[in-house]
């Protein structure tokens, strides 16, 4: 089954500027357009959350060309001022219902949220499924790690609108062109303990048996923070009930020397420095966790 999200951008903004009515009526009136789009696509409108509809297809062909229609109407429904973003995946569903659920669900979902205003994304799994003619509409946008998943997925970009005049330098359609990704590697010490992270292995930091670096303070919840090497960059998202305080070492470049404190959030880098789980980096914390690349 391919999976597909559409969603609606810039509806805060519309809300804003004319009130809830009036915003209100003019995105539902765009969800049934785009409801009568895919069911002329052969898609199914499984479900609609606010100003995003998910639907779901049996053939890949038919919901990219449900796809490049949502987005043709944009275009032709210019006064109600609306953009979309759509995503799309391609793999084996559970079905419950008629509601399909599982992986192939969350991914396509991840992929929409990577679409900006007017952008089709799909996946490498979806790209395979196509048509020769309509792999000739995509080309290669990145790789991206979604969560919860140890290896990337590649992404292609659909290119729905005919009168742009982007070149595209022809390609082999039938693999997706390879790209080196970066080799650093993450190391973290704490006390006599020291964990090697490469390209996309994530770590669980916390006092809990499941942590992959524990800590032991009483500042520290049982699953404080994951670490993650990700594009050559330290991700760091806290998940704590105290928060993370993070250093980085003096150097000469902008982020370097900062203290930074943060809680539910996330943080990247590419400079090396400490961390301390719950607690103010100080000269009598003797919980400090070092970071540095190599």
């Amino acid at each position: 089954m391919t999976v597909l999200f559409a969603d609606v951008a810039g509806s805060v903004e519309l809300y804003s500027a004319l009130g809830d009515l009036k915003a209100h009526s003019r995105i539902v009136h765009f969800l049934q357009s785009m409801t009568a789009l895919i069911e002329r696509h052969q898609g199914q409108v499984v479900e609609t959350i606010g100003d995003e509809i998910m639907c779901a297809f049996n053939n890949t062909d038919s919901a990219l060309a449900a796809a490049c229609a949502i987005q043709e109407s944009t275009r032709s429904e210019r006064e109600l001022a609306l953009d979309v973003r759509v995503g799309f995946h391609s793999g084996l569903t559970g079905v419950e219902n008629g509601h399909p659920f599982g992986d192939t669900v969350n991914v396509a979902a991840r992929v929409a949220a990577l679409a900006k205003a007017g952008q089709i994304m799909l996946t490498d799994y979806a790209y395979q499924r196509l048509s020769n003619a309509n792999k000739s509409r995509t080309r290669y946008f990145s790789e991206v790690y979604i969560k919860g998943k140890r290896a990337p997925y590649v992404i292609h970009q659909t290119l729905w609108d005919q009168e742009d005049g982007t070149t595209m330098m022809q390609r082999n359609t039938t693999k997706p062109v390879e790209r080196r990704l970066h080799v650093n590697r993450l190391y973290l010490q704490y006390k006599g303990t020291e964990a090697k992270l490469t390209e996309g292995i994530e770590l669980l930091l916390g006092r809990g048996e499941q942590c992959g670096l524990r800590v032991d303070s009483e500042a520290t919840s049982r699953i404080h923070a994951t670490v993650k090497c990700r594009g050559g960059k330290l991700v760091l998202t806290d998940r704590s009930s105290n928060g993370t305080f993070v250093k980085t070492m003096s150097g000469k470049r902008s982020s370097d020397d900062s203290e930074l404190f943060f809680h539910h959030d996330e943080w990247m880098t590419t400079c090396n420095g400490v961390i301390s789980l719950g607690k103010p980096i100080t000269k009598h914390n003797t919980s400090l966790i070092y970071f540095r690349f190599s």
